[in-house]
């Protein structure tokens, strides 16, 4: 595994800046490696250290303009790299919170009663709950629906969802977030709705 980047002349420091495609191509390719060990260091897996090395090769490349070659491009790759796995490392625990939360509020409210002797307007409730489902995952736009039955309803697995939509993990992860959040604001809005219509004719 590297334990540098590549080096840089004032020549490939110019054209780097000056966007030439050849330079940014030799670029990439000689400093991929470096930036997925540093990568390594701050994931929790090497397969998602392996899925933001894009995301910090563009982080740098759009850095490039600030980078006067006053330091050494290790410690400036190594920076970018580093913020890149942090920040995701954020985001995914804000994600795993949401969704957790997502998926406890739709279990809760679409949970089937198990218990034996369900009497008859208990098995009407339950209806009219996967009936409320239904109809929220109607509202969903196609790519939140696809996303949720493949992940959630067929139990897919990320890389398995990724290959099928052709995406990166790590926005296999995101859409699923924003889908179960989607999903959930429907629901909430129709349960909402729902009981309100039943305590109104209970009046």
């Amino acid at each position: 595994m590297p334990d540098s980047a590549s080096p840089l002349t004032d020549d490939e420091l110019e054209a780097l800046h000056n966007r030439d495609p050849d330079a940014v191509r030799r670029w990439i390719y000689g400093n991929r490696d470096y930036i997925h060990s540093v990568l390594q260091r701050y994931s929790d897996n090497s397969e998602r250290a392996r899925d933001l090395v894009q995301e910090a090769l563009f982080q740098a490349l759009r850095s490039l303009p600030n980078f006067r070659g006053d330091s050494k491009i290790t410690t400036w790759l190594h920076s970018i790299a580093k913020n890149v796995a942090l920040s995701q490392h954020r985001k995914d625990q804000r994600h795993s919170y949401l969704e957790a939360d997502t998926l406890e509020h739709v279990q809760a409210k679409l949970a089937p009663d198990r218990a034996l002797g369900s009497t008859p307007l208990e098995e009407t409730e339950e209806e009219q709950k996967y009936a409320l489902l239904y109809d929220a995952m109607e509202e969903l736009s196609e790519s939140y629906r696809r996303i949720i039955r493949l992940r959630d309803l067929e139990e897919q697995s990320t890389k398995e969802v990724a290959e099928q939509l052709d995406l990166t993990r790590v926005n296999v992860r995101v859409r699923l977030h924003r889908a179960r959040r989607a999903l959930r604001d429907a629901l909430q809005s129709r349960f909402d709705d729902a009981y309100r219509e039943t305590y109104e004719m209970a009046a």
